[in-house]
Formats: structure tokens, C-alpha cells, sequence
């Protein structure tokens, strides 16, 4: 008997069930003779695609006994960075690289090294970087409400080095604020199933407990259940603009005003949509309202390295006042080094990225985000014209610019495999199994729509003709997608990431 064939007969157990029969499950010398055949086989299939330089370049397990050249270190990285570019460069790679073009990424080259020994931790010898700092949460914050309807006046935040950052300091906020002002020493957040697993990280980090809300048909996560599960511990309600995995915008006005009516905080992830939600609402086009203008949202969070197209390593969190804000801040009064403040969670930070992040702002501008988002919503109906005329894929939910993509009828990972086979870069999903293309400038380029519909129209023909392929990863998204026992998916997770730290 295989894993799958394990999974199928105790797939009925209820939860706490399974992980009971699991932890003794792993003691059996059997069955962890079992699971470590199994685990061997995966790595086998992800250390082929995480370590394809394998015998095409030196290693450095130990420092050189002399320092290289720069021109030998200068020559192979060039030589990786030709290989890698290839693929996002021509537009097959979902989410990821949001902007691509050459000539502004050399013009944030140029920023980056001219700030390179920039840190915002020594404000003293880096005033630059606090005016940098500083006017890139004021121009998110003004994109996302700050001074319309007279109110929101007030909004402010700080720079993060990304999403993850941005909904950890945020939480971290909520949860200070709770057990200062109300006395809440049991904190609980309210958030989508569907909602960033930042917030599953910041639950395990600052010990805040997650109750997680079911979506409906619509994919957006049900109003009426985060209605009820409001209790006295409730610090956060949480919702999505839009959701990672099916690109839905969660219903964040009447979330927010649950929020408001109960006295807690409400956080709009805005991670993916921070610089195309406001952007497609000047533009015509009808999305909601999911920022400052509704007085039940009290912070967001916005990912300025990803459709504000700055270098990768730079987000904003922002917050409906200083009072909020200051729950995030760290300070020490009584280190022998000296009074020590920080922002966020990182002490020294580059202060080269933030420099790239204003520059890109700067560069870019309202009429550069609008025409950007325009071309990646026209593209985005060629797309779903395209995706609607192949009868065994299906859409989930109604989204604006990101699609997931099922199927009743086939394995839609071997779909999905097939897909990789035809060089495209997409991303497995699971509950339910499907896989999702998130749209960027890339996939504007002339072309690229029509391919990227025409390798599904192939691959859904290929899997059709070709049922049960146990080829490439389909197996592995099929094994986490159906086993009960999500400990044991856990253990792959991590035998993942040693494989990533395998010289």
C-alpha cells in the first residue's frame, strides 16, 4: 500500500482525527520506511528542477584560498542571468517579474548603486534615505485615500521589505494594541481561507490564534460566517484585494463595517492590487472601493515591488493614524548601547532599495501606472475570451487580472505539467486543485496572449489523449492536494528547502 492509497482510506477522518493517526502513524517503523521512500522520490523529481546548474558551473562549498577575479565572478553570474531571463523576459512566467523592461531596470541599477552603501538605520549619515522613506508611504498613501472625504488626512505608514513584512508588522500592531488598550491577552484574527499565508506566519510568530472563514461560490470569503465569529479576543478582520490564489476581491466595505460596528481593526491585503485597484477604478472600469474611504479600514497593505514595478525587496504597510503606527514601532530605553528605535522588523536595511522604490514611483507616475494598468486589463479579456472557448477549463470566481483555472473533467495538474513542458512558469494551487496565471506587462507584449491560449488549448489535447501522466510535479501537487495528512506535506516543505540549501 502507497501514500495515495493510505490518504484515500482515512480521507473521511475528521481533522483532529487525522493528525491524531498521523503522529503515530510516523512512530510505525513501517510507515516511516514508507514515507522516507516517498520523500526520496520527490526530492529526486524537485532537486532536478531546483539545481540545474548541477556539472554547468563550479561550486563554492568553502571560501576560494584566493579571492577570484572580478571579471571570472562578473562572467558566470552573466552567464546564469542569460539563462534565467529568457523565460520571464518573453512573458511566460505568472506574477513575479511585474515590469521586465530593460530600460528601467538599468535606470534602477544606476539608483541602486549610486544608494548602495545607503542604510536607514543611521539616519544620521543617511538623511536621503528617511526623505526617501518618507515620500514613498505618502504617495501610497495618497494613491489609497490620504486626504479625500477631509478625514483621512492622518494616514501614514512605513516601508517594509515586502508583503510578508508588511501583514507581519501589521498583525504584530493589532495585537500590541489589543492587550494595551483592551487588556486581550488571547488575540484572535478573522481572515479568508483564502488569505496570504503572511497571516498564517504572523499567527505562528506573535502567537495571535487564526480563525479562518470559508469562501463561497464566488470565491470571496463569507460575509455572514465572519459576522458571527466577531467574539471579545477579536483584535483583526482581515480580507483580500484581491486574493492570491483565485484573484477575487473579498467584499472589504461590508467587511470593514463589521470591523467598525465592533470597535476592532480592519486590514485590507493589498499586496497584489495595491497598484491596480486604484488605478482601474480612474480608468473606468468597476472595482470596489477597498482603501481609506471606507472609515472601517484601518490599515493596508501595499507591495510597491510588484505592480509599482520598484526592485524586488520593498513594501509599504500603512495606517489610518500615528496612533495605530506606533504599536508597530520597537524601541529600548535601556540597552547599554544607547536609546535603539526601529520601524519594522529588520534593524540595518538597504537603504539602495527604498532609493530604487521612490526613483521608480517618480518614474513612472499616475499616467505610467494608468497606462500599465489599462494593458494588462485589455490583455486580461483576451485571456478569459480565450480561456472561455476551451470547454474542459473553467475560471474560478470573477476576477480582474488573475485566473485560476480548473477542470471537471481532467487532472489539472497534469494540465499544469504540461504547461511547464511548454516553458511556461505558472502556479500549482490546491482546495480546490487548479493552477492560476497572475497577468503583468509581460503578457502584454504582441503575442503572448494568443500562445499562452493556444499551449492550454495543446495541453488540455495532450492530457485528453494521454490521461495519468505521472511525469514531472503533477504527482507531487496531486499528493498535497489529496492526503489527509498535512504534517507529512509539512516534512516534504522542508526537505524542499534543504534541497534549496544543498551546495
Amino acid at each position: 500500500m502507497n501514500i495515495e492509497e493510505i490518504s484515500e482510506k482515512l480521507a473521511w477522518l475528521p481533522g483532529p482525527a487525522t493528525r491524531f493517526i498521523e503522529k503515530r502513524m510516523k512512530k510505525i517503523p513501517a510507515i516511516k520506511k514508507l514515507l522516507d521512500e516517498e520523500n526520496a522520490k520527490t526530492m529526486q523529481v524537485l532537486e532536478h528542477s531546483l539545481k540545474p546548474y548541477a556539472g554547468k558551473y563550479e561550486k563554492y562549498p568553502k571560501l576560494p584560498s584566493s579571492g577570484l577575479s572580478h571579471e571570472k565572478i562578473l562572467a558566470e553570474m552573466q552567464s546564469m542571468h542569460d539563462l534565467e531571463t529568457v523565460k520571464w523576459r518573453e512573458g511566460y512566467v505568472s506574477g513575479g517579474i511585474y515590469h521586465g523592461d530593460q530600460e528601467h531596470i538599468n535606470f534602477l541599477n544606476k539608483v541602486y548603486a549610486l544608494q548602495s552603501q545607503s542604510n536607514p538605520l543611521h539616519t544620521d549619515l543617511f538623511p536621503s534615505a528617511t526623505k526617501f522613506e518618507a515620500e514613498i508611504v505618502s504617495m501610497v498613501a495618497t494613491i489609497h485615500g490620504k486626504g479625500t472625504a477631509g478625514h483621512n488626512a492622518n494616514v501614514c505608514g512605513t516601508v517594509t521589505s515586502g508583503g510578508t513584512e508588511s501583514i507581519l508588522v501589521a498583525m504584530k500592531t493589532y495585537r500590541d494594541r489589543a492587550r494595551e488598550l483592551k487588556g486581550i491577552t488571547e488575540p484572535e484574527m478573522i481572515l479568508p481561507l483564502t488569505a496570504h499565508v503572511a497571516f498564517d506566519k504572523a499567527s505562528q510568530y506573535f502567537n495571535i490564534k487564526q480563525v479562518k472563514i470559508p469562501f463561497t461560490g464566488d470565491y470571496k470569503v463569507d460575509v455572514n460566517l465572519v459576522r458571527k465569529a466577531v467574539n471579545n479576543n477579536t483584535v483583526v478582520i482581515v480580507g483580500s484585494a484581491p486574493s492570491f490564489p483565485h484573484g477575487t476581491i473579498d467584499a472589504i466595505q461590508e467587511l470593514s463595517e463589521i470591523a467598525l460596528k465592533n470597535g476592532i481593526g480592519f486590514h485590507t491585503d493589498c499586496c497584489l492590487g495595491g497598484f491596480i485597484v486604484p488605478f482601474a477604478e480612474k480608468l473606468g472600469y468597476k472595482v470596489p472601493v477597498v482603501d481609506f474611504r471606507l472609515p472601517g479600514v484601518t490599515s493596508m497593505s501595499v507591495d510597491t515591488h510588484k505592480y509599482g514595478y520598484a526592485a524586488k525587496g520593498t513594501s509599504v504597510v500603512l495606517y489610518r493614524d500615528e496612533e495605530l503606527r506606533h504599536f508597530q514601532f520597537y524601541t529600548s530605553t535601556d540597552w547599554p548601547g544607547g536609546l535603539y528605535m526601529s520601524p519594522t522588523l529588520a534593524g540595518s536595511r538597504p537603504g539602495a532599495l527604498s532609493a530604487a522604490c521612490w526613483a521608480a514611483l517618480l518614474s513612472v507616475g499616475e499616467e505610467g501606472y494608468l497606462k500599465a494598468t489599462k494593458a494588462i486589463f485589455e490583455t486580461a479579456d483576451k485571456i478569459r475570451a480565450g480561456i472561455q472557448t476551451i470547454p474542459e477549463i473553467k475560471i474560478l470566481g470573477s476576477s480582474f487580472w488573475i485566473f485560476a483555472l480548473s477542470s471537471d473533467s481532467l487532472n489539472i495538474y497534469e494540465v499544469l505539467e504540461q504547461m511547464t513542458q511548454r516553458h511556461w512558469s505558472l502556479n500549482g494551487l490546491h482546495k480546490p486543485a487548479c493552477f492560476h496565471i497572475a497577468l503583468t506587462l509581460r503578457h502584454t507584449q504582441p503575442g503572448v496572449a494568443e500562445r499562452f491560449i493556444q499551449d492550454l488549448k495543446d495541453s488540455v489535447a495532450y492530457v485528453k489523449a494521454n490521461p495519468g501522466n505521472k511525469d514531472g510535479l503533477a504527482p507531487v501537487y496531486g499528493l498535497a492536494a489529496s492526503l489527509p495528512f498535512r504534517g507529512i506535506i509539512s516534512d516534504i516543505l522542508k526537505k524542499y528547502l534543504d534541497v534549496v540549501y544543498k551546495v
